[in-house]
């Protein structure tokens, strides 16, 4: 029976203090997270209950204002690149009028889709009584 891996040689206690080994670190490892966690947050906590106006400026108006940045230096990387490829500034503004339109017909594409398969399975089950009986009847 033995193929070679040391593994299968082995007895059941040497198996289990291994697995006792595994989950002990997995456990020292999700108690040191929680603790780092809590340090991480807890200030961020107080700060947000003792200065409501400036957390929602941080969060709400420096977040949208960074996202911005974000689409504005890569719309301009992607200028540059196609100037650099030698397109002329007609195709470039073609390019980025139909780009936008050929991504939200994906993301509405697996929409429909989902809707779909939501609705199929909304179907199933909710005849789902009525082929249990059908199929046990018989």
């Amino acid at each position: 029976m033995y193929n070679g891996n040391l593994y299968e040689k082995r007895r059941l206690r040497d198996r289990f203090r291994d697995l006792v080994t595994l989950a002990a670190f997995t456990l020292a490892v999700a108690a040191v997270s929680v603790l780092i966690m809590n340090l991480l947050v807890y200030p961020v906590t107080l700060f947000a209950v003792r200065n409501k106006e400036t957390f929602n400026f941080i969060v709400r108006d420096l977040s949208l204002f960074g996202l911005l940045a974000i689409i504005l230096i890569a719309v301009g990387l992607k200028i540059r690149h196609l100037k650099k490829e030698g397109l002329p500034e007609k195709e470039i503004a073609g390019y980025l009028f139909r780009k936008p339109f050929y991504y939200l017909s994906i993301f509405f594409f697996f929409i429909v889709i989902s809707a779909a398969l939501l609705f199929l399975l909304y179907l199933l089950f909710s005849n789902n009584y009525y082929l249990l009986y059908k199929l046990t009847s018989s």
